[in-house]
Parts: structure tokens; sequence; C-alpha cells
């Protein structure tokens, strides 16, 4: 080799040759840079899109369901010894006397076991039907499913065998329910 023919591949062959394998060594760790950012953001974008998609999803099945949750609501606040008579009065007239009748209902005043325990306006009240089993049955799960704030605190199922030997299911039931009144105030 020449000192002419030296300096020339040292700086016109090896030194470009090194310099463009770093710039495409350089290249090549760019581009799989952005591809990794871009299916990462791909992901992200798809992922979201799926969370929209089930959102909205959810909202089309609770919008529906809305204004039974605000009548709920309405039910929570309204006076709950009020709402219990209303729901008795409603559903006592499908009955004959033999079948269900209302001996007594008392709000009483003293606070009760549960009363004591919520932290909201509530009330008490003693129910007491005579008449069948299926009928009391009914008129508890009425009472029980349209008032969802009641909780039955005591009940008695007694035979009431005076009135009516031929009547083998003539029962006296007494109920005592507490019922709360619900606020919109956040604790």
């Amino acid at each position: 080799m020449s000192a002419y023919t030296k300096p020339i591949l040292r700086f016109g062959l090896i030194t470009p040759a090194v310099f463009n394998c770093l710039l495409l060594a350089g290249a090549v760790a760019g581009v799989s840079k952005l591809n990794t950012v871009r299916t990462e953001k791909q992901e992200r974008y798809q992922e979201q899109t799926q969370r929209l998609a089930a959102m909205k999803k959810l909202e089309a099945s609770i919008a529906p369901k809305r204004k039974a949750f605000e009548d709920q609501k309405k039910l929570l606040s309204a006076d709950p010894g009020q709402l219990f008579t209303r729901i008795l009065d409603g559903m006592l007239p499908k009955y004959k006397e033999i079948e269900l009748e209302r001996s007594s209902l008392v709000f009483p005043l003293d606070k009760g076991r549960f009363a004591r325990e919520v932290k909201a306006d509530s009330a008490r009240v003693k129910s007491s039907f005579q008449g069948g089993l299926g009928p009391m049955q009914e008129a508890l799960l009425q009472v029980e499913s349209l008032m969802p704030q009641a909780v039955l605190e005591d009940m008695k199922i007694s035979r009431r065998a005076d009135l009516l030997i031929k009547q083998r299911e003539f029962l006296v039931l007494e109920m005592t329910h507490t019922c709360w009144k619900a606020t919109d105030e956040k604790p």
C-alpha cells in the first residue's frame, strides 16, 4: 500500500462506511422505537374505544331504569307512616273481610330497637291483620317490596280458633315495622 492509497482508504472508504453504519443503526433504533410507541398508542386507542362502547352499552341499559330510580328516591324521601298506610289501603280492598282484615294500625312514639341505630328520621308502624295465610303473606310482600326502607322488627302469628272453627287458616298476624326516611345529606 502506498502512502497515497492509505489515507484514501482510511478517510474515503472506512470512515464513511463506519459513519453510514452508525447512521443506519440509529435509524433502525429510531424506527423500532417509533413502532413500539405506535403500537402502544394503538392499544390505548383500542382500549379507549372498547371502554366507550362498554359505557354506551351500560348507559343504554341504565337509561330506562332512571325513572324507576327517581320513583324509588321519592319513595325513600316520603313520610314512611303515610306511605305504609297508602300501600295497605291500596291492597286491602282486593280481599273480603274473612280473607284479610286489618285489625289495627298504630304508630308508636318510641324508637324501637332498630331506629336507635339508624341515624335518620324513622317511624314505627304496628299493624295487625286477621285472615288467611296467603293474603297475609301478600300483604307482607306488598309492604316490603314497595317500601325498601321498611325493616320488619317484630312479627307474631297466632291462630284464631274461637271465631271460626271451620276455617282452619284463620290467623292473627301482628307486625312491627321500622321505616326510615332517606335524606340527601352526606355524612
